[in-house]
C-alpha cells in the first residue's frame, strides 16, 4: 500500500516536472521556425515548384499566424456585419492567400540569409521582432513581425515591409474599399483571382 501510494506521488512529481520544463516558443523562437521553413523553401524551389512550396509553408503558416483575426483586422468595421459563415469564408480565403503570396514570392535562392535583430515589447501585449533578409550581395531587406499571444502561442498578426509599411493596413484598405463598393461576394472573388493568378 505504501509503495504503491510513493510511486503514485513520484509519478505525479515527474509529470509536475515535465509541465514545468516545458515552455510555449517565445515571439523570436516563432519567427526563427519560420525563417528556417522560408530558407528551406528558397533552397530547394525549383524542385518543389509553387505547389510543393505551399505545401511545406501552408501548416507552419497556419501555426505561425493568426489568420482569423487578421482577417477580422483587414475586414474593419465590416466584420461585426458579417455572419458567421462570412467570417469562415473570408478567413479561409485570407489564409490560403498569404500562403500563396509566400509560396510564389520566395521562389528562388542565390545564398541569401536571415538574421534575426531583436525582439521587443510593443503597444498592447504585442512584441515586435525585427528581422533581414540579406541579399547575396549584401543588401539588407528589413522584415518585422508584430506577434500576440493566442491560446498560449504566440502568433503573428502583421508584417512591416522594410520596417515601415504594415501588410495588413494595405489589406485593410484594399478590403474596405472593395466591400463598400461592390460587396463581400466581389471580395472573395478577388482573392480567388489573386490565389490563381501566383499559381500560373
Amino acid at each position: 500500500m505504501f509503495r504503491y501510494v510513493r510511486l503514485t506521488l513520484l509519478a505525479i512529481c515527474l509529470t509536475v516536472a515535465g509541465l514545468s520544463s516545458s515552455h510555449a516558443a517565445s515571439p523570436r523562437e516563432q519567427i526563427e521556425t519560420l525563417n528556417a521553413t522560408l530558407l528551406d523553401v528558397m533552397q530547394n524551389a525549383d524542385s518543389l515548384g509553387y505547389s510543393g512550396r505551399y505545401e511545406k509553408l501552408q501548416p507552419v503558416m497556419t501555426r505561425l499566424y493568426d489568420f482569423e483575426l487578421m482577417s477580422r483586422i483587414a475586414a474593419g468595421a465590416y466584420w461585426k456585419k458579417f455572419d458567421d459563415a462570412k467570417k469562415a469564408q473570408l478567413t479561409d480565403a485570407f489564409s490560403r492567400m498569404s500562403v500563396a503570396t509566400y509560396a510564389a514570392r520566395f521562389d528562388g535562392y542565390s545564398g541569401e540569409t536571415f538574421e534575426i535583430v531583436s525582439s521587443k515589447n510593443s503597444v498592447r501585449g504585442t512584441v515586435l521582432v525585427k528581422t533581414r533578409l540579406i541579399k547575396s550581395d549584401g543588401t539588407p531587406v528589413a522584415l518585422n513581425y508584430l506577434t500576440k499571444p493566442r491560446d498560449g502561442e504566440w502568433r503573428i498578426i502583421d508584417v512591416f515591409l522594410d520596417a515601415r509599411f504594415s501588410e495588413l493596413a494595405r489589406l485593410r484598405a484594399d478590403y474596405n474599399a472593395v466591400i463598400r463598393r461592390q460587396g463581400f461576394d466581389k471580395l472573395i472573388a478577388t482573392i480567388e483571382a489573386k490565389i490563381a493568378g501566383m499559381q500560373q
